[in-house]
């Protein structure tokens, strides 16, 4: 009987302890040494995430992405309707500067020709047969057979068959700039891209002010390509043209290529996807090879600045409050200072430091509770 009582009495006491234990009060108060004493410095309740300021190189860039784009390219079109008489060339072939590309069936701007070419042959006889009249006027005149209304009548009627004989040759030259219109020529040097599965006899729209015709096939010059991207109006404000830049490509893993920014739209337009945002599209050329090609997408980076060797922490240890920046530095006895710093460059993870760390401080990436 007495064993049974002592063992009740130990069993009582250790759930006691236990209680006390895991008690979120005692438990809170315990693991705060300085509780109920009173203001002081700021301590975590748990241990936080930390790390080490350190010396590095920080290199601030803007990052955009897109996708690349020959510099040169032409859309070919014709400027004439009618159909495809002949296909000269294939998709993917390299063609130079005033190759025919397509022939387009020249009958009817022929037969425009024709009529074009016969009324200026009537106009030239009418136009000699009034000449005529008005130096047979002119002769009369001399004899008084002519009043001065008749002889100004027929100076009259000259000059209007001098005009609707320009008129006609006017139409004629348009005929036959129609006729040459009908045979296409690459604009420049380049690549076809001919992905309009175009067959002959098909009918083609000609490009004029009213619409903008049949696109019938692009040649691009893929010696110098280019990624278009858009820009956030914080970012255009740091990019200026001439700037160099880096260009990466996702489906080129390790090919890198150096270029420079060539365009950066001086007004922003709205965001497809987001109309009240602004972007500002910009352009990066750099040289084509190593199996950089258009269609693709690119990544860009664009040097900004470069601070060597400077005092850096993470981004994620810096912390707003008002206009201060603010660091939690781990002091004597694991207490975190707040300490206001002044910072400078950034790039994708580490800020520079100018003041208010050293070299190897540690720092808190989350901000410090103040104890209760």
């Amino acid at each position: 009987m007495k064993s049974k009582n002592t063992l009740l009495i130990l069993l009582v006491l250790a759930l006691g302890g236990a209680t006390w234990y895991w008690w979120p009060d005692a438990k809170s108060a315990r693991r705060r040494p300085g509780a109920g004493q009173g203001p002081g410095p700021a301590r975590p309740e748990s241990s936080p995430l930390e790390a080490v300021a350190s010396v590095r190189d920080i290199e601030e860039t803007v990052d955009a992405a897109g996708f690349v784009r020959p510099v040169i390219f032409s859309d070919v079109k014709a400027e004439v309707s009618g159909k495809i008489a002949k296909i000269l060339v294939r998709d993917g072939q390299t063609v130079k500067k005033g190759d025919v590309l397509i022939e387009l069936d020249p009958t009817l701007v022929k037969a425009d020709e024709d009529e074009a070419r016969r009324n200026v042959q009537l106009q030239e006889f009418n136009l000699e047969k009034v000449k005529r009249d008005l130096s047979r006027a002119e002769v009369l005149k001399g004899k008084g057979f002519v009043s001065d209304r008749e002889l100004l009548d027929a100076r009259t009627a000259h000059e209007v068959a001098k005009l609707q004989r320009d008129v006609a040759q006017s139409r004629l030259d348009k005929a036959l700039e129609n006729v040459r219109k009908t045979v296409l020529i690459a604009p420049h040097d380049g690549v076809v891209d001919a992905s309009n599965s175009l067959v002959e006899g098909q009918v083609v729209i000609g490009a004029q002010s009213i619409n903008n015709g049949t696109t019938l096939m692009r040649v691009s010059d893929i010696s110098v390509l280019r990624v278009d991207v858009n820009l956030n109006e914080f970012a255009a404000t740091r990019v200026s043209l001439g700037r160099t830049a880096t260009v990466t490509f996702d489906s080129l893993p390790g090919l890198t290529k150096q270029g420079k920014v060539t365009f950066l739209a001086p007004f922003g337009t709205a965001d497809i996807k987001t109309p009240d945002l602004r972007v500002f599209p910009c352009q990066v050329s750099f040289a084509a090879g190593d199996g950089a090609r258009p269609g693709i997408s690119g990544n860009l980076s664009v040097l900004i600045a470069k601070q060597a060797g400077c005092i850096a922490v993470p981004v994620s240890a810096i912390f707003v409050e008002g206009n201060e920046r603010i660091l939690y530095v781990k002091g004597e006895g694991d207490v975190w200072n707040r300490r206001v710093v002044k910072l400078g460059l950034s790039d994708a993870g580490w800020t520079e430091v100018k003041s208010g760390v050293a070299a190897d401080d540690t720092v808190s990436l989350v901000r410090p509770s103040l104890p209760r």
